[in-house]
């Protein structure tokens, strides 16, 4: 056992550093020396309830984070396609490797009810200096990345990257992308980088700003039939060939659908329990109109992206806004919950 300083969330906005023992690996499993650490979004539900974050069934408090990356530092005595030293990232969600979905790649629908588990959801995660790893949850992190593009690729970006795949979208195509949060930042940033147009949507000043910085050609900052009518008149009035929304609102679920062309591709990766209306023969029959959800990645695709990152010299890292030491854990969550903009991440 080694005893570290990490971060838990105790209930009710509030988080805390407490002292937790991590245990040696076992037989499938790594310690992990964690390098970067990336708050996300999916982090404030637990950190808003009343409960926090601990084992399920328990009052035992856990680490949070879910977005890990580092060096692998020991090994059990199973593991074979890792080594000590080796520069890795973790997918987060940790499924039971039988099912359907998981061998599909995909254990963010694990269909286990006791084996599927998340770092920093069931089991500890990555905010603290050590983290244990299941072998196959590992992904390997190349030399030119750095450890917070890793922990960028571990959730956000590996999501944003999934999202654009589904689409379809070709060099030259337009593409709509409602909410610059994040993973629509993200989104932006590998879309453009492919040679998609992108059309940013956000009514946050300073989110539009950093969505021109990641290469949106064009942001617009209004709503309903006046954000359609800017989309209509940027595409000579065909429609975007892709759109994904990364908000769950429904306005901008609905502009997604109103403003895609004939073929279009529309999928949602904003996560909300709110309904949206539109005429589907209007809008999905004679537009001939896909639309699809998206939840994360899967594991090859992560891994795929970890390799076209590094051969095309792109880095996410550039998406996080501020750095924190641990020690700074509580500050740092404040004032992500308050809302502020850009991604933060923590670097050990």
């Amino acid at each position: 056992m080694t005893n570290v300083t990490g971060l838990a969330f105790t209930g009710e906005r509030t988080a805390e550093l407490r002292e937790f023992d991590i245990a040696e690996p076992g037989p499938t499993e790594v310690r992990l020396r964690v390098k970067a650490s990336g708050i996300c979004g999916s982090d404030l539900h637990t950190y808003d309830s009343e409960r926090g974050l601990r084992a399920p069934g328990t009052d035992t408090l856990l680490v949070a984070g879910h977005e890990p990356a580092g060096i692998v530092e020991s090994v059990g005595s199973e593991v074979r396609d890792f080594a000590v030293g080796d520069r890795v990232l973790a997918y987060h969600i940790l499924g039971c490797g039988n099912c359907y979905n998981c061998r599909k790649g995909y254990p963010v629908v694990c269909t286990s009810t006791s084996e599927r588990k998340a770092y920093g959801g069931e089991r500890n995660g990555g905010h603290a200096p050590l983290l244990l790893v299941e072998q196959r949850s590992l992904i390997p992190l190349p030399d030119g990345l750095s450890f917070v593009d890793g922990a960028m690729i571990a959730c956000g970006v590996g999501t944003a990257y999934s999202a654009i795949r589904k689409t379809g979208a070709k060099p030259g195509d337009r593409m709509l992308v409602t909410g610059l949060g994040p993973v629509g930042l993200a989104v932006t940033l590998l879309a453009s980088a492919f040679g998609i147009e992108v059309i940013g949507s956000d009514l946050n000043p300073e989110r539009a700003a950093e969505a021109s910085r990641h290469g949106a050609a064009h942001v617009i900052q209004t709503t309903g039939a006046e954000a359609l009518a800017e989309i209509r008149e940027l595409t000579d009035g065909l429609g975007v060939n892709a759109a994904i929304d990364c908000t769950g609102a429904a306005a901008a679920r609905e502009l997604c659908i109103e403003a895609s062309a004939t073929w279009g591709q529309v999928v949602f990766v904003g996560v909300s329990l709110g309904t949206i209306t539109f005429d589907p023969t209007v809008q999905m029959i004679v537009k001939m109109l896909t639309v699809r959800g998206s939840w994360v990645s899967s594991q090859a695709e992560m891994q795929e992206l970890t390799g076209i990152l590094a051969r095309r010299g792109i880095h996410p890292d550039s998406l996080v806004s501020q750095t924190y030491d641990l020690s700074e854990g509580v500050e740092a969550y404040q004032r992500f919950a308050a809302g502020a903009s850009g991604k933060m991440a923590f670097t050990f």
